[in-house]
């Protein structure tokens, strides 16, 4: 009886170390997936050094951030919140009354993603990464297809604080009563639809209905009436003389 009271703390003893050792190898595996993230990013940001010579306009609510063109050095968020995420104060209070607007047509807005460091876009990537990889894509391939859709750290509008991911994060959202009032009343509050099927060959990002963008009443009009995406309006602002 007295033998088996002494062995049981060694018992007890090695499962503990079996699972901190399970927990750390875990934590290590994924800090190894983000080390080749970031290293891919820094390959592909070395063919890319032209990009960060690109000047932006003057206009803050304007500035252009892509898969070529990183967030700018200096770039300062102030956070708002709104539902469980951050925004920019600069949106902020269009975005609460647009969501208002919507509400009194029954239409009901939620933020799903809003601003995100670079610390948190390399783990959005290398989550959406792992996802393909569990479906049988190599390393290489499932990065290739993640950076599809999820932009590169350092690259990713979410950074500004001006660009927000709303209600069903899916293809399905486009055929929500949501997505058609945005359609409508969007750029009446300063947002505009940041990546359409017909402009992919501008901003290198497939569709995605529930992610927008917000620069400002004046802008997102005019944008909604030339029917230009952010790449193509900045660059018509620059041919007209603006900087």
């Amino acid at each position: 009886m007295k033998q088996t009271e002494q062995k049981a703390p060694k018992i007890e003893f090695a499962s503990g170390a079996v699972i901190l050792f399970s927990i750390f190898l875990s934590l290590f595996i994924n800090y190894l997936g983000i080390l080749n993230t970031r290293e891919a990013i820094q390959t592909a940001a070395g063919v890319q050094q032209g990009a960060k010579e690109y000047t932006q306009l003057s206009d803050p609510l304007l500035v252009l951030v892509n898969n070529q063109i990183p967030l700018p050095e200096s770039w300062v968020v102030t956070p708002k919140m709104i539902d469980d995420e951050q925004v920019d104060l600069r949106a902020y209070q269009d975005l609460s009354e647009m969501f208002a607007a919507a509400a009194e047509d029954d239409v009901w807005f939620w933020v799903v993603s809003g601003y995100r460091s670079v610390e948190q876009q390399e783990i959005v990537l290398e989550r959406a990464i792992r996802e393909n990889m569990e479906n049988g894509l190599s390393r290489e391939e499932a990065e290739q297809d993640a950076l599809r859709t999820v932009a590169r750290p350092g690259y990713s509008e979410h950074h500004t604080g001006l660009a927000v991911d709303l209600n069903d994060v899916s293809d399905e959202f486009e055929e929500s009563k949501a997505y058609r009032w945005l359609s409508v009343h969007a750029a009446e509050y300063g947002f505009v639809q940041r990546y359409q099927k017909s402009k992919t060959a501008f901003t290198g990002i497939d569709r995605e209905s529930w992610h927008y963008r917000y620069v400002g009443k004046k802008h997102a009009k005019e944008m909604k009436r030339l029917n230009f995406c952010l790449e193509e309006y900045v660059e018509y602002l620059k041919n007209q003389g603006n900087s």
